[in-house]
This record gives structure tokens, sequence and C-alpha cells, in this order.
């Protein structure tokens, strides 16, 4: 995606964009929704860390942290724990009342889920990312079916209807995510063999 631009400037647009999305009127304005908050906000701070990841990837210090991620299963794990976490409604509450919790997480999700997803993906087997997709799928589903049967308001700084749009907006990415992940192997061109980096 990010191929044809230089990855300096793309750095430095991520990190302007970063700092532009912890400013008030805007952080502000994505907060005071769930659904953006949880739709829009963490994608697109998991898209920052993504491309800080790709900026990074061959520092000396990046390459000696990857020593401890054969195979992109330590920072694989290390996203999916910092997303999960994220998406419940204690942690979701917290960021959108308390300004600490906040920028925790404006920290946490680009390093910890972005970036660490940036630099795993290309490590893990593709077998193993299927699994991953698999998981991924099931996360969305899980998270939205409860945001959207239950009849009480999970998150104190959320009104119901916005929760139960959250739930199917949760529910809608996951049947989405689900097809786009095998609609390439199932339906889309016979490739090579595809490598990985260990």
């Amino acid at each position: 995606m990010f191929g044809r631009v230089n990855p300096r400037t793309a750095g430095m647009c991520a990190l302007f964009l970063w700092a532009v999305l912890f400013l008030p009127p805007l952080r502000n304005w994505f907060e005071a929704s769930m659904f953006r908050h949880m739709i829009l906000q963490f994608p697109l701070l998991i898209a920052i860390g993504w491309i800080l990841g790709r900026r990074i990837a061959h520092h000396p210090v990046t390459g000696r942290l990857q020593l401890a991620n054969r195979w992109g299963a330590t920072g694989l794990l290390i996203a999916t724990a910092t997303m999960t976490l994220w998406m419940l409604p204690s942690t979701l509450d917290s960021a959108r009342l308390d300004i600490l919790w906040d920028a925790t997480k404006f920290l946490s999700v680009p390093l910890l889920a972005g970036s660490a997803t940036s630099l795993s993906w290309y490590r893990c087997p593709p077998i193993a990312r299927g699994v991953i997709h698999v998981e991924i799928v099931a996360t969305f589903m899980r998270f939205g079916w409860a945001y959207l049967a239950t009849d009480e308001r999970l998150c104190l700084a959320y009104l119901l209807g916005d929760q139960q749009r959250t739930g199917t907006a949760l529910c809608s990415i996951g049947a989405m995510w689900g097809v786009a992940a095998i609609w390439r192997p199932v339906f889309g061109p016979a490739r090579g063999k595809e490598y990985y980096v260990t």
C-alpha cells in the first residue's frame, strides 16, 4: 500500500496524524461516540503503528528485538492482548473519562498493536496467518454480539443505542473480514510458494 511512498515521508505523516488525533477537538469528537471510538479511532491508531513499524523494520535495535519474535509469535500475541484489553467496556470507559488512560491508549495501541503486527506479520507462516484471521473474526463477533445482545449499558460513558450500533458494526466487520480472508485463497489467482521471514 505504501510501497511507492518514501518511508521517511510516510513515517512523518504518521507521526503528524498521531499528534493531531490526540489534540482535544478531534480526540473528543471521536470519543464522544462509542461507534467512532472503536470503529474509526482504533483502526487509525493501528494504521499509524503499522506505518511506523515498517519505518523502523530495518533499524539495528529492531533487529535485536526481533530475535525474541521468531515467526512473529511474540509480537502478534502482544498485539492481540493489547486490542482485547482496549475493547473491554471498563477500559473503553476509562479511556473516555480519564486523560491518563487515554494517553496510555494512544501509546499502546499504535506501538503494541500496530507496530508489533507490522513487524510480525511477514514473519508469520501462512497457515498461522489463517488461524489469526479466524481469531480476529471470532473476536469481532464475540464483542459485537456482547454489545448488541445486552439490554444494559456496558459502558457508562455511552448510551445503549450507541452501544448496539457499535455491536452491529463489529459483527459486520467480522463477517467482511472473514470473506476477505478466504477470498484470495479460494477465488484469487494461483500463486507460487509464499515465503516468510523467520
